[in-house]
């Protein structure tokens, strides 16, 4: 008859192989099943310098507006953003670019009907832009 100790023992040694096996497939498991981070979606990098589409560049001030509500975007800050670009359209209120940050804006908020509405200010306002038509389009066919 085995005594007490080497059951006791042989019970230890058995639970903590099994303990150190389910840590091993625990780590590995979840190395495995790493979530990625979210891709940044950093679209606009800075305003355009010259809008074909108006055939006349923006303002500085609508350039300047237009860069810090891009950098607002990029940092998921909409609110932000929309006031630069109200504030860029009260300056040059036909500047298709600033609508179509608009647009894209409202996009991401899930406002699809403010969005197609800001499509259409931007496309109404360009004219032989073909980035800008492009830009429109891709946006258009994601409401």
């Amino acid at each position: 008859m085995p005594d007490i100790n080497s059951v006791v023992n042989s019970a230890t040694d058995s639970v903590t192989s099994v303990q150190r096996l389910a840590i091993v497939l625990l780590l590995l498991f979840s190395s495995a099943c790493q979530v990625p981070e979210p891709a940044v979606d950093n679209r606009y990098q800075r305003a355009p310098e010259n809008t074909a589409s108006t055939g006349q560049a923006p303002s500085g001030p609508v350039v300047q507006l237009q860069n810090q509500a891009l950098a607002a975007i990029n940092e998921d800050q909409y609110q932000l953003a929309i006031d630069y670009l109200q504030r860029a359209i009260k300056i040059q209120p036909r500047d298709p670019w600033s609508w179509h940050y608009l647009a894209d804006i409202y996009w991401r908020k899930g406002q699809y009907d403010r969005c197609l509405a800001m499509i259409d200010r931007s496309s109404g306002y360009a004219v032989n832009d073909a980035a800008l038509a492009d830009a429109n389009a891709e946006l258009r066919a994601q409401c």
